[in-house]
């Protein structure tokens, strides 16, 4: 089977585009650029123990007989749905945009692009550099293996409708476990490039980092790459220039477990036999002047949060 390139526009609702040779190697261009990404990926799996596994378009293409005269509308149709209200209007917040669709007997790819200011709406040449906005497109890496798919998606508000609900896919990892991970990263100096680890300021890099997981809710690469970027700890244009092959496998973004930070920064201080102090997060701690260490006078302050002074008072000032 030679390879099948489709195109669809979706809006509210789904028409299909005919394309020549020329169009058809610039629609491959654009796959091969938006492919390439290594640190912008959320590792999915197609889980065939959920009842509605045959309604992934991953699952109907994957065991088809014959690819070459597969309804690939029907992928495009059930985009569109995912993109609607349960009212079959169209979600406001979800932008409308063209679906390309590469496919062999083996693979496809699907790939949704949302700003189409960045393409010739006529040839799908591009028009302008790409890497420098990355919640224009959507991906779907799919190498018939239903437990090695990759998603990449930048537009973090509509994240679930692409990989959950209309591909039907599930994370590979816990929210927890990929905090746990680049926690571990983190404290192995494996986290960055070897370039990183060895600057002058790792240290300030490093502790950087470690402060963006206490401060944020949600763990995004992009947004800690921009965040490093703009503190001026490090002057980089790509992910790939900051973030290490060990870390390619940490999805793009995901919820920080605060359970996940507590266990590794949780520490237990005894200044003597009679008392011992116990921080849930010992850096942050010392960073919010909480807890201040000083060892010339052999002492460590420890500040009371006013909604505990009232209790401290009643425990200790009766004394």
């Amino acid at each position: 089977m030679s390879l099948v390139v489709k195109v669809f526009d979706i809006s509210t609702e789904v028409s299909s585009n005919s394309i020549d040779d020329n169009q058809k190697r610039n629609i491959l261009k654009i796959f091969d650029e938006l492919s390439e990404e290594t640190h912008l990926i959320t590792n999915c799996f197609l889980d065939l123990e959920l009842e509605t596994y045959k309604d992934s378009p991953i699952y109907y293409f994957n065991e088809a007989d014959d690819k070459a005269d597969f309804d690939y509308k029907k992928i495009a149709d059930d985009l569109l749905k995912a993109e609607c209200k349960a009212d079959s209007t169209r979600n406001s917040t979800i932008r409308e945009g063209l679906l390309f669709i590469k496919a062999n007997d083996n693979s496809i790819t699907i790939m949704k692009l949302e700003k189409l200011t960045v393409i010739d709406k006529e040839t799908y040449e591009f028009k302008s550099e790409l890497g420098k906005e990355k919640d224009y497109f959507k991906v779907c890496i799919f190498n018939g293996e239903y437990d090695d798919i990759k998603i990449i998606d930048k537009n973090r508000t509509a994240a679930k409708y692409w990989y959950q609900r209309f591909l039907g896919l599930t994370r590979k990892q816990t929210f927890e476990d990929s905090t746990k991970e680049v926690i571990n990263l983190i404290a192995e100096d494996r986290f960055f490039q070897r370039e990183i680890i060895e600057k002058e300021n790792y240290d300030e890099i490093k502790r950087f980092t470690e402060y963006y997981m206490f401060d944020n809710k949600k763990f995004d690469k992009s947004d800690l790459f921009n965040e490093l970027n703009s503190s001026g700890l490090i002057e980089l244009t790509k992910e790939d220039e900051l973030f290490s092959i060990d870390s390619e496998s940490i999805d793009s973004d995901f919820d920080i477990s605060e359970k996940a930070l507590n266990y590794r920064y949780k520490r237990t201080i005894s200044t003597s036999h009679e008392i011992t102090i116990t921080t849930k997060n010992y850096l942050e701690s010392l960073r919010d002047n909480e807890l201040n260490f000083d060892e010339k006078n052999k002492k460590i302050t420890i500040m009371i949060d006013d909604d505990y002074l009232a209790k401290v008072k009643e425990e200790l000032g009766s004394e």
